[in-house]
């Protein structure tokens, strides 16, 4: 900031002290992700997922595992530069934010990505976790990898259809406001805010039968 810019924020009350700050990171935030889209977007998705599986975790059983927190925040981190990207090829196919166009880059979204990003993310989150404990007790053997990949196949044809239907009541509304509302640029940063609250249920239902990742 300049030295006049710093001496009237000197002046100011808490609050607009406050907004204030949250003005300036939201434009450092902006112009990153404009510079930077992949990198950006991997940063987003990462601390975001991070925080809501910590926030569940902390909620409902008042500790935290580490391990589960890696694994849902690495996978959102992996993930997220590529929706970004898929976002802009629905725009290019769709231009505009009128009523059509919206509806038909809602529908598509959710029709391809919903149930695809529940069944990675439940495939990834059991095979990271299993492995990972099977490496802590140095007993992770190549057969071991099959019968994960096996046990993770098993869930995700159980668990899959009932959160697809799910997430079409959570994610169509959002997304509907996402590419009417939304510049490109700020998208990642908004459905990451939502996914605090979806991505923990993602991972407390990818986790909620923890004994099945123990042998």
């Amino acid at each position: 900031w300049a030295p006049e810019e710093s001496r009237q924020l000197a002046r100011q009350g808490p609050a607009e002290i406050s907004r204030a700050s949250c003005s300036v990171m939201l434009r450092l935030y902006s112009a990153a992700q404009r510079a930077y889209p992949s990198l950006a977007s991997l940063g987003t998705g990462m601390l975001v997922m991070g925080a809501g599986d910590a926030a569940v975790q902390l909620l409902g059983s008042g500790s935290l595992d580490l391990c589960r927190s890696a694994v849902s925040s690495s996978y959102s981190g992996m993930t997220s530069p590529g929706i970004y990207h898929w976002w802009r090829a629905l725009d290019a196919t769709w231009p505009g934010s009128a009523f059509r166009s919206v509806c038909r880059k809602v529908l598509v979204n959710q029709a391809i990505l919903g149930p695809l990003n529940c069944a990675l993310f439940l495939g990834w989150s059991h095979c990271a976790q299993a492995c990972i404990q099977r490496l802590s007790q140095n007993a992770l053997q190549e057969a071991d990898l099959g019968a994960v990949a096996d046990e993770a196949f098993s869930r995700i044809q159980s668990e899959v259809p009932d959160l697809a239907v799910k997430a079409m009541g959570v994610w169509i509304p959002v997304h509907t406001i996402t590419f009417r509302f939304v510049p490109p640029h700020l998208r990642i940063l908004y459905t990451s805010s939502v996914s605090v609250l979806w991505g923990g249920y993602l991972s407390y239902v990818a986790n909620r039968d923890a004994g099945a990742l123990e042998m």
